[in-house]
């Protein structure tokens, strides 16, 4: 499986991706606000993508605005 880990806080962001190299996920992306993701999920096409609700520049619904627009991408 092909993941994506988008989260703002850099030591969560590096810790998920640790837990999941671990078990055994191919992540293909990091990214650190709402912009970034967008970016890689159309680059990557990963089969999922683990997304922060609160993203960097405003922390209220970034993420959410993202994840909707991967889903209809």
């Amino acid at each position: 499986m092909r993941v994506i880990v988008a989260e703002d806080v850099m030591l969560t962001r590096e810790g998920i991706v640790r837990v999941l190299t671990d078990a055994g996920v191919e992540v293909v992306g990091q990214a650190a606000d709402a912009g970034e993701i967008l970016g890689l999920a159309a680059r990557e096409r990963p089969d999922a993508v683990l997304l922060d609700i609160r993203m960097p520049p405003t922390h209220t619904d970034e993420g959410l605005v993202a994840a909707t627009r991967i889903k209809a991408g």
